[in-house]
């Protein structure tokens, strides 16, 4: 199976100038802006809570309207969008790298006045956060992964993401067809989202929910060919990577989140935490990539319990060769 077709389908779902806010002066209320990162490309985030706590996460396209408001009860939350996603600028592509994404964090962790934070990465985005704690350990807390892909390729090729099973690709592949023919050059937000209605439902166990996801098709980052484009480039630059060796140095405290129905292989997930004394894994079920929607009472409190530097209850620890929980 290729690689970086793995990947993106897990995607669908600063010595810098600071817009409106700056790490000495943290606001109680929501607030949205954009950083300026060194090389000139604007970031979009948005911020709410107040508190010595701060819970920094990409993605803030997805994770804003749906845990912003719980999760910065008690502490600061900031979420922002990456580099050519959601509504942060879009950069040429060929400063799109998965290193360069990481070093978008830390200008980003400086601006803020941030010694040290709690990370959320979700789907690819829970590998990318660990990669970042594996290399600034010194400002990480916590680490909170939900619904990551695994720690490495081999791992993608031996367990199959599953959802592409759940898709009537003809019904795809003719809407693709009418894109490229142009009926929809005139409104590409209408073609993002009819294709979304066929792809999205496929993260879900009751695609009933699936109407929940934010609107990806208000931003052009999100168009289906800009962001094809972006995610080609982007996962090039992951190589054949494997992350369980770094991972034995980092003594950070580790919560893995994944759906038990998950396209993305429950073996990934477990691979995060096998063997590691510091990482302790939940099951959720019924729930699939989106578990925040699906279990969302369940994971805002094992986050919450997480954050108050327990671990939740439900959460296993996986000694190696163990059996599969």
């Amino acid at each position: 199976m290729n690689i970086a077709r793995v990947i993106y389908f897990s995607c669908l779902p600063f010595l810098l100038a600071a817009c409106s806010m700056t790490g000495e002066h943290p606001s109680s209320e929501r607030t949205e802006g954009f950083f300026t990162l060194g090389d000139g490309v604007r970031i979009y985030y948005v911020e709410n809570g107040a508190g010595s706590e701060v819970l920094v996460a990409p993605a803030a396209l997805y994770l804003e309207p749906l845990l912003l408001d719980d999760l910065s009860v008690d502490r600061r939350v900031i979420f922002y969008d990456p580099r050519n996603r959601g509504q942060s600028d879009s950069s040429d592509l060929s400063t799109v790298s998965l290193d360069r994404q990481i070093e978008d964090l830390e200008e980003l962790r400086i601006a803020l006045g941030l010694e040290r934070m709690t990370l959320l990465g979700w789907s690819a985005y829970g590998l990318e956060m660990a990669v970042y704690a594996i290399r600034y350990p010194q400002h990480v807390n916590r680490l909170i992964q939900i619904s990551p892909i695994a720690p490495a390729a081999s791992l993608l090729d031996q367990f199959a993401d599953t959802r592409e099973q759940k898709i009537d690709h003809a019904a795809v592949e003719e809407l693709d067809h009418k894109a490229d023919a142009g009926e929809f050059d005139d409104t590409p937000e209408e073609y993002c989202r009819l294709r979304a209605a066929l792809t999205i439902p496929a993260n879900f166990v009751n695609p009933s929910l699936a109407g929940q996801v934010p609107d990806e098709c208000a931003h052009s980052n999100e168009w289906q060919k800009t962001r094809a484009k972006y995610f080609r480039a982007y996962f090039a630059t992951y190589g054949d990577f494997d992350w369980r060796q770094d991972l034995k140095r980092l003594k950070v405290p580790r919560l893995i989140i994944h759906g038990r129905e998950d396209g993305i292989p429950l073996e990934g997930a477990r691979a995060w935490v096998e063997g590691y004394s510091d990482a302790r894994l939940i099951v959720v079920s019924p729930s699939g990539h989106f578990p925040f929607i699906e279990q969302k009472g369940a994971v805002l409190a094992a986050i919450k319990t997480f954050l108050n530097g327990e671990w939740p209850q439900d959460a296993i620890a996986i000694p190696t060769d163990s059996d599969h929980p």
